[in-house]
């Protein structure tokens, strides 16, 4: 027989015949330094053969030969044997183990609480004087240390095994770090009577965990590794509640004290018959718990037995409880006060004890079971936002099963759960290989951006009228139940499932039944017995009721709808929340490096390509050298040491621009073209600050070859008009209009507000969810406050430009209201054509069509900065009468002003040779176009 490294086996063996026909047996195994083998009673069989637990105590395999001898066996009479009943139950009664009295016990914890244990600082003087005096008084049910725990035989924990066959392992060695520890904590315990000294056949190995600490401290958690004993140990199930459940009927309340028990199993006594079976061993000797321990199979059951036993009859809205954590909710602190006496008194009814380091009271924002509880609802506490935006991009099939369990905690908080992680949950299906995709990515990364907005649930109010909206796509269904204040509705809990391939298959109307089916049968605690409303955007329900011959499908799940009461409000898809939900994506944008363009153009980073490029470099050892005749156009920066260019403006100014090395050329381009702008403006952008020889030429390379550029802006034949002449000033003339309906947004976005000056070009477009008067004025008067009230407004005739909010809102305002001629849109022309550009260049910019809002950002900058081919100004010049810094001159350096006098009559003075020039590259523009035209229609008419 082979016996495999570090396992047990059951082997049968033969004994003599001189004891086979005794009833019951000793057996005294032999020495032997391999195998481990116990001393026994065994029962002698009908074949004179007993069973013995044999377990090799070496790495390889061991063969036991036949008739090999493995130990010696004795009559029972050769031993005085005691029976079980020999051992007497402790007397049933509320009462410590250790060996001090209980009145010198009620003397420790008087001495042992302290009032500065307790954090009320949240509190004025009175509340908090009136609270201490209430906790000073319940001194009973507190304890510090292990001598004043608390201990109660109010239920009596049983473990039962599936054999009677002694386990044994051997113990493991304790870190060097936890040996002191270990020392004192054992040391505690036994004092403690919570354990004893052990002489059972039972011993299961103890190991160290570290303690999470706020001080520099180390601190351990001392567990025993019950694992082979649980896996021996009959089960004692008992139902857990749900947590959902508890943070529903708790939530909403103003004033929150969450309780947790010192040391909670610790706190029930163990039948004397049981202390043999969780005994266990380390270096410092063999030990028995007097107590129920942590870590064995059943603890959790018997310690919720005991907290329902004593706390049942008083849960309810506003007192609740998990395992040991008790949260109790009040609307008054008055109310805070009755409450906590009442647990208080039934705690010490039972002798447990409160870790006073551990309680929170008053308090209107708690944390409790991982989830922020306040009036307003709860929500995901810092804590876990923390884990979850912390958590590291899953590598393998067992991080994606982790990762799933910890959102699944939060999946009632989430729009359309089911959806949004599927393409994560594929990866768990059997036969699937682990392929991290884009898609995978991008649901990764919204359910982070979701937790992180912390979504927040509100309570149940059971005098409010119950609504329950549903919808499905092909992909997943979702459910959610509401209620309503005012006219507003909020959100109860949330409900979203994947559908199977079967269930996709469905027709589009039957999966929009099974939706209503599935979330009633979800939301069934809430619904039945109650008459509620159906917000429902299809008529699934009244066409498959009126069907001659329904699929028995069908059939089932109307059967089952009759058991409720309800009516159905057909509402629209735009307006029905869960079609929503069904169908959006996310948005998922990195916004934090919207602007940030990476260190390839840091001066740091362009002096060491510069060394290290051949031409550069040949050009710096030649300034070095002070050849002046080949090095007339370089020279060195003093104060950032970059090689620079000397070249000429149009007006004879001399320019230094930071001469750019070849392997760098293809960064800056990247970095001017993130906009995808045209030659021109890129060019425009690159010419202020850099050179490198042949730069016109790379930066049309780079803008015809763009990709994104060829797909969204198809090549169009130019057309020429004539451009009116403006000479309001800056911010007295705008122009608005709406572009849309775009793809919707996280927060309900549809349509963009442009609103463009018709002096200085300067463009703003701000994201509006609907075309309403409300939220027009609303953000022109964001507009405005930002930017002056101007003289006149021009519009196209949208029905929403004209409406009587509207008119009455520039009225108030003394501003001329201006309509452009009817189906021409060129009589707005300056408008138009910022609508073609801005829908170009955020397509170009944006990497799905849900990200258009962080897109019009980046694009807003750069076209505010870009050179305008009629003024030959940037709108942000005229505007401001200064350039703006874009990503591609951000390692400049910051510009200072001398003193205020001096800036201004500078800016006054610029400001009037922009209005000159302007006026004179308006004529200038119109004439080209002019002349353009005609020699296009003399081609024609030759």
């Amino acid at each position: 027989m082979r016996i495999h490294r570090e396992t047990v086996l059951q082997v049968c063996q033969q004994i003599q015949s001189q004891v086979r026909n005794k009833k019951n047996v000793v057996y005294i195994p032999s020495c032997n330094a391999d195998i481990s083998i116990n001393e026994s009673i065994h029962h002698v069989d009908n074949s004179g053969n007993i069973i013995t637990i044999v377990e090799n105590n070496t790495s390889n395999k061991i063969t036991l030969r036949k008739n090999s001898k493995l130990g010696q066996v004795h009559s029972t009479t050769d031993f005085v044997l005691r029976d079980s009943n020999d051992f007497d139950e402790e007397p049933n009664e509320i009462l410590q183990v250790n060996t001090l009295t209980v009145d010198e016990i009620t003397t420790l914890r008087r001495e042992e609480l302290n009032a500065y244990y307790f954090n009320l600082e949240h509190l004025n003087e009175t509340e908090k004087n009136e609270i201490l005096k209430l906790l000073m008084q319940n001194f009973k049910v507190f304890s510090k240390s292990y001598q004043t725990l608390g201990c109660t035989d109010a239920i009596t924990p049983e473990f039962k095994l599936l054999h009677n066959f002694p386990i044994q392992t051997k113990p493991y060695p304790i870190p060097k770090i936890a040996h002191d520890f270990a020392k004192q904590e054992i040391q505690k315990l036994l004092e403690a009577g919570i354990i004893e000294p052990s002489t059972s056949n039972y011993s299961f190995p103890i190991i160290f965990v570290k303690k999470k600490s706020d001080s520099k401290e180390l601190k351990f958690r001392m567990v025993v590794d019950y694992r082979l004993l649980n896996s021996v140990t009959e089960s004692f199930k008992i139902c857990l509640p749900k947590i959902a459940d508890i943070l529903h009927e708790i939530s909403g309340k103003k004033w929150y004290s969450v309780l947790d028990l010192k040391s909670a199993f610790f706190q029930i006594k163990l039948k004397n018959s049981d202390k043999q079976k969780l005994a266990f061993c380390s270096e410092l000797g063999n030990f028995q718990p007097t107590r129920l321990p942590f870590g064995s199979k059943n603890s959790t059951s018997y310690f919720h037995l005991l907290i329902s036993k004593c706390l049942d009859d008083l849960k309810g809205p506003n007192i609740q409880f998990f395992l040991d954590d008790i949260i109790i909710a009040a609307n008054s602190i008055s109310e805070m006060n009755t409450r906590l006496q009442l647990v208080f008194d039934r705690l010490a009814k039972f002798n447990l004890t409160l870790d006073p380091n551990k309680i929170h009271i008053c308090k209107t924002n708690i944390t409790y079971l991982g989830f922020n509880i306040s009036a307003n609802g709860y929500a995901p506490s810092e804590d876990n936002i923390q884990k979850v935006t912390k958590f590291p991009v899953p590598q393998n099939l067992k991080q994606v099963q982790s990762y799933l369990g910890m959102m699944n905690y939060f999946r009632h908080l989430i729009f359309n759960y089911a959806e949004v992680v599927e393409p994560i949950v594929n990866l768990t299906r059997k036969g699937t290989p682990f392929v991290w995709s884009e898609n995978c990515q991008y649901a990764f990364n919204v359910m982070q951006e979701i937790i992180l907005n912390r979504p927040t649930i509100k309570n149940y109010d059971e005098s409010k009228p119950l609504f329950l909206t549903t919808d499905a796509s092909k992909v997943a269904l979702c459910a959610i139940l509401l209620q309503k204040d005012g006219e507003n509705f909020y959100p109860i809990e949330f409900f979203s499932k994947q559908l199977s391939p079967s269930e996709r298959n469905y027709p589009s109307i039957r999966r929009k039944l099974f939706a209503i089916f599935m979330g009633i049968k979800h939301f069934r605690e809430y619904l039945y017995g109650r008459h509620f409303y159906l917000l429902t955007d299809a008529k699934s329900l009244t066409y498959h009721m009126n069907l001659d011959k329904q699929p028995d499908i069908v059939k089932r799940w109307l059967l089952y709808l009759q058991d409720f009461s309800y009516n159905i409000d057909h509402i629209k898809g735009c307006d029905n929340p869960a079609d929503f939900l069904s169908r959006m994506q996310i948005e998922d944008v990195e916004v934090n490096n919207l602007f940030h363009m990476g260190d390839q153009l840091s001066h740091s980073n362009i002096k060491l390509c510069q060394s290290m490029d051949s031409c550069t470099s040949e050009i710096i050892k030649r300034i070095e050298e002070k050849d002046s005749k080949t090095c007339q156009k370089y020279f060195i920066d003093s104060y950032t040491g970059l090689l620079m260019f000397k070249i000429k403006s149009g007006t004879d100014q001399v320019l230094n621009k930071i001469y750019i090395p070849k392997n760098l050329v293809r960064d800056c381009l990247l970095v001017a073209h993130a906009p995808h702008f045209g030659v021109q403006k890129t060019y425009d952008f690159i010419k202020i600050k850099y050179f490198w020889p042949v730069m016109y030429a790379d930066v049309k390379d780079v803008c015809e070859n763009c990709c994104s550029c060829m797909q969204n802006k198809p090549k169009r034949k130019t057309i020429t008009h004539s451009i009116p002449k403006h000479h309001l000033a800056p911010g007295e003339f705008l122009a608005i209009d709406i572009v849309g309906k775009l793809p919707r947004l996280v927060d309900n976005q549809n349509y963009i507000l442009t609103i463009v000056d018709h002096y200085s070009r300067y463009l703003e477009a701000i994201p509006i969810p609907n075309t309403t008067s409300n939220t027009i004025i609303r953000h022109l008067n964001y507009y405005f406050s930002r930017f002056c009230l101007p003289k006149y407004i021009l519009s196209d005739n949208a029905t929403y430009f004209k409406t009587d909010e509207i008119v009455n809102f520039y009225e108030s305002l003394r501003i001329e209201h201006r309509k452009s001629s009817i189906y021409y849109p060129k009589s707005n022309g300056l408008l138009e054509r910022n609508h073609r550009v801005l829908k170009e260049s955020v397509s170009s910019i944006s990497q799905n069509v849900h990200d258009w809002s962080t897109s019009l950002l980046l694009f807003k900058l750069h076209y505010n900065d870009s050179k305008h081919d009629v003024t030959q100004y940037t709108p942000a010049e005229l505007f401001f009468g200064r350039r703006v810094n874009i990503p591609i001159h951000s390692y400049d350096d910051p510009k200072y002003v001398e003193d205020f006098s001096t800036y201004l009559y500078k800016v006054q003075k610029q400001l009037k040779e922009f209005n000159e020039n302007v006026k004179v590259n308006e004529d200038n523009y119109l004439k080209n176009m002019i002349n353009a035209l005609r020699v296009v229609r003399e081609k024609n008419y030759s």
